[in-house]
């Protein structure tokens, strides 16, 4: 026969039960909310690194691109000066041999002047202090990232027939000039001797080779195209 309990021993026996149960889920949902806080501290954190990164990465592009804009300029009045004086150098083959003809002497003294000598220096200081920190993490497309570490490379590439061709004008055909004319253009015979020999002759057209190898580093190597290249990546999108 089942027994009664005293309504005091039921009530006893069931509030514990009652607390433990109330106390278990208010721990959870203390555990949850603190869980989502840590969450939400989180992404707001992230939200704001992330937004400091990009101020910082748009600093970067405007100063890579305000640099090679003017490189940009600067290699396309080199290329003119190139471009000039391959032609004034072909000229100046044509006329060979000069002999006592005035009309070619003073052809070739045209075309000589004409001819300018100048070296590509690039603004590149932007790119060196990107390439070797960790700054070029902050950028996030990674072609641009491609073009700005092989940019060096591309460079030098091309250098290296810049610099064979003012080696040769350096170390050669200037002090050629030097010891064979009269810069002082009294001795008119001299200088016209000086411009009939064939080591003469064979000098500008070696000249003419050398600056060939420079054009054709333009034409057929990818200095331009990175140049061009790294504009486009980093054109500022407002």
């Amino acid at each position: 026969m089942e027994k009664n309990l005293p309504t005091g021993q039921a009530g006893k026996t069931g509030k514990p039960a009652f607390a433990a149960g109330k106390y278990f889920k208010y721990a959870i949902g203390e555990i949850i909310l603190v869980m989502i806080g840590i969450l939400l501290a989180l992404q707001v954190s992230n939200w704001n690194q992330d937004r400091k990164d990009r101020i910082s990465e748009r600093k970067l592009l405007d100063n890579i691109h305000r640099d090679f804009v003017h490189n940009k300029v600067f290699f396309d009045s080199l290329k003119v000066i190139h471009y000039r004086g391959l032609n004034d150098l072909d000229k100046l083959v044509d006329l060979f041999s000069l002999n006592n003809d005035s009309l070619k002497q003073e052809a070739y003294k045209k075309y000589n002047l004409q001819i300018k000598n100048m070296t590509y220096d690039p603004y590149s200081s932007s790119i060196e202090s990107v390439v070797n920190s960790n700054a070029l993490q902050l950028i996030q497309d990674e072609n641009l990232q491609k073009y700005l570490v092989s940019w060096k490379d591309v460079f030098l590439d091309y250098k290296e027939d810049e610099n064979k061709y003012n080696d040769y004008l350096n170390d050669f055909l200037w002090p050629y000039y030097r010891d064979v004319f009269d810069y002082t253009l009294k001795d008119t015979a001299m200088n016209q001797a000086a411009r009939n020999s064939i080591k003469f002759q064979n000098m500008i057209i070696t000249r003419r080779i050398n600056i060939r190898g420079i054009i054709y580093s333009i034409e057929n190597e990818s200095i331009e195209n990175h140049i061009n290249e790294i504009i486009r990546l980093t054109q500022p999108t407002n």
